[in-house]
């Protein structure tokens, strides 16, 4: 009999605990939702409810995750733009980058000299540039910013960019502007919606340094994720890439008149914001200009009318398959929210699109091989100057604004100095850590990471396998703990995201000079 009520105990117990699981996935379900729809206190009052229904690290650990961003975003209301928006299509997640207005061949795939990653972030890195910015992972699988230089016979070693550009997640598509002094890139690790947010951090000529990065907020960033803002060369417009309603698989490019400073306003109301970030294009060609999509004039021989008609049916297909899978997009998004009962007839309804797509697209590949062997014959006869133009695209003429599609450089093969090893007996990291015995530093200039402070001496587990750590007593009576020897700033650097990783996210770069603390600023200029 008592073993009977412990096993009908036991099967209670974990009738709860089941019960328990499937409700913190309910709630987390509803959260990501509301989140999305830009409800963001529903989706934080959502998150809250799931927190008590759980014990599990890694589920409070997401939902804490979860929580943060939804509260960044929630903050961020109180500060939106209003930009004017003048075009939006929609393209490949694949190749969308080369629609940008930038240099022809500009942009490199997978491995390289400077990313030896399968990465789905290409490099740009045109011909003439004495310096490339790139992102690239570090040895923790992490990618960070890197500036590699032209040192005419031999390029630097890649240098990461900047303590305040490094955060504990991936920083991708660096863009400088046109005087060197903005950068804007994406970034998953700083603080934001959630996704990749956009960021822009200015350059201090006084410190030599980027300053922190200031997350651009709605519209520009979403609850998508949003990448790759650039502007064009005539400085009339500004583009940046978003998956914001639209499938994983595919991305609109914006393109917004360019304003220095736009005002910002509160923007609460969630159908309010949710109409904003979707950047619906002005049906005003006034304010349109096609010089800035940097588009070819057509060429001018026998075979130009058949030329401009190839590519209006080009256009005209591409519109069509965009409006199916706009259509088909909303289908997938009301199938996996919709109840059982209507479900059946959704799943036909999109089969019966995906149907019609195959011969749109079909009709698609043969218009642009058609394009294609016009454009050859241009070259050969000597119209076109060069081989640019036989794998172009065009897209968007109708809206007048035309995104011209760039051909893909090739993978570079850049001569790079090799990236100094660091010594071990400065910095290393194993199974158990070490305290340094003797905690005077050599003379001259000498970085630390700054681990922590705490009010008692730390143990051996506290300093997570680090070698050599040093511990100072200050005036204020607290213990500092600093890890390694470093003699460069870049080298310090180096290793500043991998100690932060260790579970030290407030770690820092620290100076001195012949013993004495100094500010980074001052070292730096030093060395």
């Amino acid at each position: 009999m008592t073993v009977r009520k412990s096993l009908f105990s036991l099967f209670i117990l974990l009738l709860g605990a089941t019960g328990l699981r499937a409700q913190t996935d309910s709630l987390l379900r509803e959260g990501d939702l509301f989140h999305r729809q830009y409800r963001f206190e529903e989706a934080l009052e959502r998150f809250a409810r799931a927190a008590r229904t759980t014990t599990d690290a890694d589920t409070l650990a997401l939902l804490r995750r979860k929580t943060e961003n939804s509260q960044n975003a929630l903050n961020m209301t109180d500060f939106c733009a209003d930009p004017v928006v003048v075009a939006r299509e929609r393209f490949s997640r694949k190749d969308f980058f080369l629609f940008y207005p930038l240099k022809n061949q500009g942009w490199r795939t997978g491995p390289n000299a400077l990313d030896p990653s399968e990465s789905e972030f290409p490099t740009y890195a045109p011909k003439g540039e004495r310096a490339v910015y790139f992102s690239t992972p570090d040895a923790a699988g992490v990618r960070n910013l890197y500036v590699s230089r032209d040192q005419d016979t031999l390029w630097s070693a890649p240098v990461l960019m900047g303590e305040k550009l490094l955060s504990v997640g991936n920083e991708v598509f660096p863009m400088l502007s046109a005087d060197g002094k903005t950068l804007l890139f994406s970034s998953d690790g700083f603080s934001g919606m959630g996704g990749y947010d956009l960021f822009r951090s200015v350059w201090d000529e006084d410190t030599g340094t980027w300053s922190d990065p200031v997350n651009l907020g709605f519209p520009y960033s979403s609850p998508g994720d949003d990448f790759l803002m650039a502007d064009t060369a005539d400085g009339h417009y500004t583009l940046f890439a978003s998956n914001r309603n639209c499938a994983a698989d595919s991305v609109y490019i914006y393109v917004l008149e360019q304003k220095e400073d736009p005002m910002r306003t509160p923007v609460r109301d969630p159908e309010a914001l949710a109409h904003l970030c979707q950047l619906s294009p002005l049906s005003d060609p006034a304010r349109m200009d096609n010089g800035s999509a940097v588009s070819d004039a057509a060429p001018s021989n026998d075979d130009t009318r058949l030329y401009i008609r190839k590519m209006g049916e080009a256009r005209a297909l591409r519109d069509t398959i965009n409006t199916y899978e706009r259509t088909l997009d909303k289908l997938r998004t009301t199938l996996s929210e919709a109840p059982g009962d209507s479900r059946t007839a959704l799943t036909a309804t999109i089969l019966e699109k995906e149907a019609a797509l195959a011969p749109l697209r079909k009709q698609l590949e043969e218009t642009n091989r058609a394009i294609r062997q016009i454009e050859q014959s241009f070259l050969k006869s000597g119209v076109v100057e060069s081989s640019e133009r036989a794998d172009r695209e065009v897209v968007g003429a109708r809206s007048s604004y035309t995104f011209t599609k760039k051909a893909l450089g090739a993978k570079l093969r850049m001569k790079v100095a090799p990236v100094p090893k660091p010594d071990e007996e400065s910095f290393k990291v194993a199974p158990v850590g070490r305290f340094a015995q003797n905690t005077e530093l050599p003379q001259g200039v000498v970085y630390q990471i700054q681990l922590f402070t705490s009010a008692r001496h730390a143990t051996l587990d506290e300093i997570k396998g680090l070698d050599p750590v040093y511990e100072r007593l200050t005036s204020s009576l607290r213990y500092t703990y600093s890890v390694g020897q470093f003699r460069t700033f870049s080298e310090a650097l180096n290793h500043l995201n991998p100690v932060r990783m260790l579970g030290f996210p407030e770690a820092k770069i620290v100076a001195f000079f012949d013993g004495k603390s100094i500010p980074v600023s001052d070292a730096r200029r030093v060395e």
